[in-house]
């Protein structure tokens, strides 16, 4: 799931990098999400690693692909929102 974050709520679009609250909240299995630069290939390394019903916060700082957009991969048995 890719998300427009350049030139969007007072955001610069030529902006580099972003950070944001990323939080998993009552999931019904275990997994982990990756935040990463849309358009590059998805690092090896997770963001924020969950189990089964825990709501899990973590502060991300992440690099802006060169279309304005953040990607998010969900590994998981479940789809979360």
């Amino acid at each position: 799931m890719s998300f427009q974050v350049g030139g969007v709520n007072g955001i610069p679009a030529n902006v580099s990098a972003v950070t944001f609250n990323l939080t998993v909240a009552n999931p019904t299995s275990f997994g982990f999400v990756t935040a990463y630069p849309s358009g590059t290939a998805r690092p090896n390394a997770s963001n924020l690693n969950y189990a089964t019903g825990q709501i899990v916060p973590n502060l991300v700082t992440v690099p802006v692909g060169s279309d304005g957009k953040v990607t998010l991969y969900n590994q998981s048995s479940e789809p979360r929102n």
